[in-house]
């Protein structure tokens, strides 16, 4: 594939990586338990008495919003390690396409640079260098 239309379709499309389609999960995970956590125990009508909650309801409600706050710093730490190596992906590949314009394009008999095996195991079969 030509880096000028992988480059293009990764800013036109957003493409989810992999890594990227992971963090989402993640991401989803901890919305659930802070939309959890921020459920109010309710007691019961028995007969014509009403149940109070349970004081550990109240103690799984903290409980949950603790692990979820928790969950949340983790998961932009991971997001931002992510965005940093995917920028410095894109950053390489405009580099290369810079180079390819101005004549100094990597002959088909040149070693691959380690950053493409980088590229490739990152973006598996979508990648190509152009060799």
């Amino acid at each position: 594939m030509n880096d000028d239309l992988y480059l293009e379709y990764l800013l036109q499309m957003g493409a989810m990586s992999p890594d990227e389609e992971k963090l989402a999960r993640r991401q989803a995970r901890v919305d659930a338990l802070r939309e959890k956590s921020m459920q109010t125990p309710t007691g019961e009508m028995v007969g014509k008495h009403y149940v109070a909650p349970s004081w550990t309801e109240y103690a799984a409600q903290l409980g949950n919003a603790f692990m979820a706050n928790k969950a949340q710093g983790k998961v932009d730490q991971q997001y931002g390690e992510f965005n940093k190596t995917q920028g410095d992906a894109i950053r390489k590949l405009q580099e290369r396409m810079a180079q390819r314009r101005a004549g100094n394009a990597v002959t088909p008999s040149a070693p691959i640079p380690e950053d493409d095996e980088e590229m490739r195991s990152r973006y598996g079969g979508w990648y190509s260098s152009g060799y």
